[in-house]
């Protein structure tokens, strides 16, 4: 288990909720994949006593630098918000399994809710080394939560479709309402992968879009983990032979065919 006190050189808030965070990590850095996360102890006290879970959201290779997101929703990460520029940080990773991007097909579908969206910057940077063509589809409750300009991931050459639940950008609802449309124009054939990030009900819905169709989607699968490496058996997600696997180990990047998540 890779072990690193991470010096913090960017702590920035993003909109009313969202925090991202650059820390310096050359060897954590040369190791990670799109998909994978890290565990950090959010302080050097005993309370919070658990580490948190966060999926790495860039890497500058050069730099020796990464990324992570996180949304203020609790102790834990209302306490990261106090954490300063050039302060260290006990951080472990990477860990689990990230996405797999073998393959000779040249359309890359990507579907991101809420802050499933961390993850997905990595990733996309790496289809777009590999000159996939890349579809982003990114959900979120609240205009501000688009925390990008369209236009810069757009000059990127990424495709982008935004569905904003309360109606000011996009498409007014949820971000599997543009799937059924968009994917039409593949028909059965698969000549694409599709990628997905988000909460259980959005992924649930996505299964049920995508049915029997012969490509293959990676999900990463969001789930409260205690220990981060298999351990303690606490985030486990039901398989489709009644069995269980958990997210931290086993993922949290999944084949979507093979989980299942409904409620």
């Amino acid at each position: 288990m890779n072990q690193h006190h991470c010096r913090v050189l960017e702590q920035r808030g993003l909109c009313s909720d969202i925090w991202r965070m650059r820390l310096h990590a050359p060897e954590l850095v040369e190791q990670a994949t799109a998909g994978q996360f890290i565990h950090l102890r959010v302080d050097s006290r005993i309370a919070p006593l658990l580490r948190r879970p966060f999926g790495i959201h860039r890497v500058d290779r050069e730099k020796g630098e990464f990324e992570i997101l996180y949304r203020v929703i609790g102790e834990g990460t209302a306490l990261m918000t106090q954490i300063r520029v050039n302060d260290t940080v006990d951080i472990l990773g990477p860990l689990g399994h990230g996405f797999d991007l073998a393959g000779d097909y040249t359309d890359a579908i990507v579907v991101a809710g809420g802050m499933g969206i961390a993850p997905v910057f990595f990733l996309i940077d790496e289809l777009l080394a590999l000159e996939k063509k890349v579809s982003l589809f990114w959900g979120a409750r609240l205009c501000e939560e688009i925390f990008v300009k369209p236009a810069q991931l757009k000059a990127r050459g990424v495709d982008l479709h935004l569905a904003v639940e309360d109606g000011t950008l996009g498409h007014a609802g949820f971000v599997t309402d543009l799937l059924p449309t968009f994917l039409e124009q593949y028909g059965a054939e698969a000549t694409f992968r599709g990628f997905a990030c988000g909460p259980n009900p959005m992924l649930n819905t996505l299964q049920r879009i995508v049915g029997e169709e012969s490509s293959r989607w990676d999900v990463s699968l969001e789930a409260h983990m205690a220990c981060g490496v298999g351990v303690c058996m606490g985030c486990g997600v039901k398989d489709h032979q009644d069995g269980y696997r958990m997210v931290c180990s086993c993922g949290p990047v999944m084949n979507l065919k093979e989980v299942n998540l409904e409620d």
